[in-house]
């Protein structure tokens, strides 16, 4: 059989009109325009959506295969794991992003084991499904689960749909409606990650489902015919015994951390998203970063009242980021609402200042006052997990045109601009 070829972007430079409309479609910042000119900067990170081509106004981004795909987790069309039958997975972690998709895929594969797995003869305490993550994909199998009247468990290590919480606080998070399995269209009349976490919650306890927080899933072994799912809740280690496994993590992992000294009593005011940016009201604040999210917060806090922002960026000025959001924070530095040392690096964190300097070492040290640092330099994809499951395939590059970037060449999806 031919190797598959995977689908990638292709920017004709000589027609492009720098627009950021293709740049703006990517869910994933596979794009980038810089000078004036959109390129691919992260191809082992397209999903092959095509929403890039969909909106490009001239047909000047087209779709080709190019290369063979590498994929990291190989699935059946079923969304099975081809090296470890038995374990599917769903969402973000195969490629689809959006919440619609990983609702979709979610009741996917829980129709999948429904439709296939017999009633009737599990071995005694063994489950019918162990579901690890309590996301879209992860909430979308319970409740399909549960209606087919399948037993199942929803391990989650952090809290219930907590890469929604993860948001900004009042962030737009999808398009109404939501189809869901069982509830059917799910209506908001707010489409932000308050109302749908809220919903979720609800769903959750009418069809309770049993969803256990602050549980992390350390390995999934296979063992005559059921899978044993070791997990720790805090301080316990734990098993539960479970027929099929639904792995459905997400892609991003956890975000990535400066390599820099922080005093202990400032580990507390150091954080890795922005949940709320009202907390950061009359406080000074440093945001590490300059990609979309970095400016996001740093815009979401300079409306705070009393809040100063500081933004260190190590690029030399905004080489990546949405149209939009380049724009508002131009027009905030404008105003004086946010303040931005570009070419710069953080290179220690004490109990309430930051100290800056040069990006690469060099020149003067500034000490910066800080009540709180928000870190939002991208997300290191972590695959240990499914390493040891056994289903995800070694890490390689992907091969691409010649105006691909290296796999590892950029700093993260946050960082690449800042």
């Amino acid at each position: 059989m031919p190797a598959k070829k995977r689908k990638l972007p292709t920017i004709d430079a000589s027609r492009c009109l720098g627009c950021h409309a293709c740049v703006e479609a990517c869910p994933f910042d596979v794009l980038a325009v810089e000078s004036y000119v959109a390129k691919v900067v992260r191809p082992e990170e397209c999903c092959g959506v095509v929403l890039c081509a969909q909106v490009c106004p001239n047909g000047s981004l087209t779709i080709r295969d190019e290369g063979e795909v590498v994929t990291r987790v190989p699935l059946t069309e079923h969304l099975e794991s081809e090296r470890v039958p038995g374990v599917f997975v769903a969402g973000d972690v195969t490629g689809m992003p959006l919440i619609k998709n990983a609702i979709a895929q979610g009741d996917r594969v829980a129709r999948r084991i429904a439709e296939t797995l017999p009633r009737g003869s599990a071995p005694a305490g063994a489950l019918d499904v162990v579901i690890v993550g309590a996301g879209p994909a992860g909430l979308a199998s319970a409740l399909r689960l549960g209606g087919e009247g399948r037993s199942c468990v929803v391990l989650e290590q952090g809290a219930l749909a907590s890469s929604i919480l993860s948001f900004p606080r009042g962030k737009i998070v999808h398009d109404p409606p939501l189809s869901l399995p069982v509830e059917g269209d799910l209506w908001l009349e707010e489409t932000t990650k308050e109302a749908l976490v809220a919903q979720w919650q609800r769903i959750v306890r009418q069809r309770r489902i049993d969803v256990r927080e602050g549980s992390r899933v350390t390995g999934v072994v296979a063992e005559e015919g059921v899978f044993r799912v070791a997990f720790v809740t805090g301080d316990r280690e734990e098993t539960l015994v479970a027929r099929r496994v639904i792995v459905a993590t997400g892609r991003r992992g956890s975000p990535k951390a400066l390599d820099v000294p922080i005093a202990p009593e400032a580990e507390g005011r150091v954080h890795y998203a922005l949940v709320d940016a009202a907390a950061f009201a009359r406080k000074r604040v440093v945001v590490v970063g300059l990609g979309d999210s970095a400016m996001e917060a740093a815009l979401a806090i300079a409306k705070q009242p009393g809040a100063r922002v500081t933004v260190v960026a190590r690029a030399d000025g905004f080489v990546r980021g949405k149209a939009k959001n380049v724009a508002e924070m131009e027009r905030a530095i404008a105003e004086g609402a946010v303040v931005v040392r570009f070419g710069a690096e953080v290179n220690a964190i004490g109990a309430r200042q930051v100290r800056v300097g040069r990006r690469g070492g060099g020149g003067p040290v500034d000490t910066l006052p800080a009540d709180a640092v928000v870190v939002l330099v991208g997300g290191q994809p972590s695959w240990d997990l499914l390493e040891k499951i056994g289903i995800c395939a070694p890490e390689q590059k992907v091969a691409g045109p010649e105006n691909f970037a290296e796999a590892g060449a950029y700093e993260s999806a946050s960082e690449a601009g800042g």
